[in-house]
């Protein structure tokens, strides 16, 4: 997991809302990080939003099997050290798919996927982490010129984030995806050819309804200016007019499997802890390194109180077509729900903060909202 993705994962726990999200990452702190993490072999991943997501990802670089032609589901876990998890995606409850399309100059191939019953005989899977409540699933990535996709170990791998996510038809992307649904991926470079191992929880459950495996580019979460939602029907596709990554392959799910009851009880349980700012902070940190950028986030809020106010940056923000918060000021630029500033009825300040850092200061930018409505944004110069 790079620190640009646990700011992401952090900054989203402080907006977190059931609405759709912006795209709204502070630039400069992000820069940091980014410099930070190219310092340290990347061997982690993670993906969170809004909350706490227990996510396993292997970054590697593996030359030894040189080969023109794509690696099958089975061969990929096999390299990634799957190899229970391969036996399974050669059973009979495996669906073969190998679709190929293209979007945003890359090519992407969806060769595999793999849950429940083929996935019963495998046992608890303590030592490989391989669950028949799971779904697994095998993507392969390359450039459509030629070029091969960069190694772990070179300075431009992870420079063009690919959210693969499972999309359930009639249900908001932003609520469930790949990260709400307790999900992650494995990754491989063979070759020049990624390769991506996800996993979230089953998505059987949910085969009446039917179900998309969308990749959006541009960002490690849900990108909404890449796959669109229409709230009065339900549907999800493709965003014309965007210049990137975006598509979505249909799942050809066996609607038999599916269970009704038990998806509507895991949509309660989901969007009920979606539904709580604080689920991830009472969590926790992960790891270390997660621990040491929240213990970071921590100290700058600290600071806050004693910061120094920019009075021209006092401003009551606007609204826009779609009833969402602009705040501009000195190139610091935001646009937001206010339902991701502020609960129902709320007044005061709000709890979310946003923070900016070069090399010469540290800023915060506050909002708050008075009795009447009106919302204020300012920034403090850290002290």
């Amino acid at each position: 997991m790079s620190d640009s993705e646990k700011w992401d994962r952090l900054l989203r726990q402080a907006l977190a809302s059931v609405e759709e999200p912006e795209r709204e990452l502070n630039e400069s702190l992000m820069k940091r990080m980014e410099e930070r993490s190219r310092m340290k072999r990347v061997v982690k991943k993670r993906i969170s939003a809004g909350v706490l997501v227990a996510v396993f990802a292997l970054a590697m670089s593996i030359t030894a099997f040189a080969t023109k032609q794509l690696f099958s589901s089975k061969e990929v876990a096999e390299q990634i050290g799957q190899h229970v998890l391969a036996e399974a995606f050669e059973s009979s409850d495996a669906i073969e798919i190998n679709d190929t399309a293209a979007s945003g100059g890359y090519s992407f191939t969806l060769h595999g996927i793999v849950s429940g019953a083929g996935l019963t005989e495998l046992g608890d899977g303590a030592e490989q982490q391989i669950h028949p409540d799971r779904t697994y699933a095998v993507l392969s990535i390359v450039r459509q010129d030629g070029t091969p996709m960069p190694h772990t170990s070179d300075p431009e791998y992870g420079e063009e984030p690919f959210f693969v996510s499972p999309y359930v038809k009639g249900l908001k992307p932003w609520q469930v995806n790949i990260a709400t649904m307790s999900g992650g991926y494995n990754e491989i470079v063979v070759d020049g050819v990624m390769y991506r191992l996800i996993e979230c929880d089953g998505i059987e459950m949910f085969a009446d309804r039917g179900v998309y495996l969308g990749i959006s580019g541009g960002s490690s979460f849900y990108n909404s200016e890449a796959i669109a939602y229409d709230e009065s029907t339900g549907e999800i596709s493709v965003k014309t007019g965007f210049n990137g990554v975006s598509l979505l392959f249909d799942l050809p799910l066996d609607s038999t499997k599916a269970d009704p009851a038990k998806a509507e009880a895991y949509l309660k349980q989901l969007l009920r802890k979606a539904s709580k700012d604080k689920a991830a902070d009472e969590a926790g940190p992960v790891d270390p390194a997660e621990a040491e950028l929240a213990n970071y986030i921590a100290e700058l809020t600290k600071k806050v109180p004693d910061g120094t106010l920019i009075p021209e940056s006092v401003q009551e923000v606007t609204y826009d077509e779609e009833g969402r918060i602009n705040y501009e000021y000195d190139g610091w630029s935001v646009k937001l729900s206010v339902e991701m500033l502020f609960s129902e009825g709320q007044v005061g300040y709000s709890d979310a903060v946003q923070f900016s850092e070069d090399d010469t200061s540290s800023k915060a930018l506050l909002f708050s909202r008075n009795g009447s409505g009106v919302i204020t944004g300012k920034i403090i110069v850290l002290n």
